[in-house]
């Protein structure tokens, strides 16, 4: 099992209308769950089970590893990963929601071995339903797919195959000053030779010492269910940005960030 330690900085942007922004918490007005923050980590997955209209502008800095173990034997990597990239959802009322939750630009700057490059992602959108929203018990659980389409540049590992959908769960629960939030999921590939296939959970637990500091911890686990056949190099996937085709990606499937 694979430790990976990204930095995500997540600018939340919340947009009452199309005539007026409000940054931060915003003016609009405010509802039953308006107290609950975003998940941070595993971005383009792991989203808030209500219903809200936002622009969030998230931006990925990940330390790529000294070495990678190759089907070609150990090799030298180091550099960097940057990722800037928008995820938009429009709530139509509280229980459904048209989002737009992978879109943006990558900057792939590894040291050595790997070639450098920088290019767009593969866009995400897709649909966002509560089957239980309640209030007075401060507890929600939706449904959400993801369509991801392979638009995006080969340079940074984007753009492969057919794309893919990603169904998932997600629920939200508060308890006082809690709040604990858990998505199941999985991604499957339209073209299973080109990209690998994948199941995912992401979880968050924090706690509102004011109303605008809350300290968090997040918890992701991806688990390789079927390799791709268009990488012969890597014996791991990307995991969530990434989907790297890994002829041998499940010679090490389970990662956890």
């Amino acid at each position: 099992m694979k430790i990976r330690l990204t930095v995500i900085l997540s600018v939340l942007v919340l947009v009452c209308s199309f005539a007026s922004v409000s940054y931060g918490a915003g003016d609009c007005d405010a509802g039953p769950f308006d107290r609950f923050i975003k998940p941070i980590s595993n971005p383009v997955y792991f989203d808030e089970a209500t219903n809200r209209t936002y622009l969030n502008i998230v931006h990925v800095l990940q330390q790529l590893p000294n070495h990678i173990n190759t089907n070609a034997g150990r090799l030298p990597l180091d550099g960097t990963l940057n990722v800037t990239a928008t995820r938009i959802n429009f709530a139509v009322n509280d229980r459904f929601s048209i989002i737009a939750a992978k879109a943006g630009y990558v900057d792939f700057d590894p040291d050595a071995t790997l070639d450098s490059g920088n290019g767009y992602l593969d866009i995400g959108a897709g649909l966002k339903y509560a089957f239980i929203l309640d209030p007075d018990d401060e507890f929600v659980l939706s449904g959400k797919v993801l369509f991801e389409f392979s638009n995006g540049s080969r340079d940074v590992f984007q753009g492969n195959g057919d794309g893919n959908v990603a169904p998932s769960l997600t629920f939200l629960k508060g308890a006082g000053n809690f709040q604990f939030m858990g998505t199941v999921g999985g991604i499957i590939p339209f073209q299973h030779n080109d990209e690998s296939t994948l199941v995912y959970s992401s979880w968050h637990a924090s706690y509102a010492i004011a109303e605008e500091f809350f300290p968090l911890v997040e918890l992701n686990y991806f688990r390789v269910i079927r390799n791709g056949h268009r990488n012969p190099i890597t014996r791991w996937e990307g995991g969530d940005v990434i989907n790297l085709g890994s002829n041998d990606g499940t010679s090490h499937r389970n990662f956890v960030t």
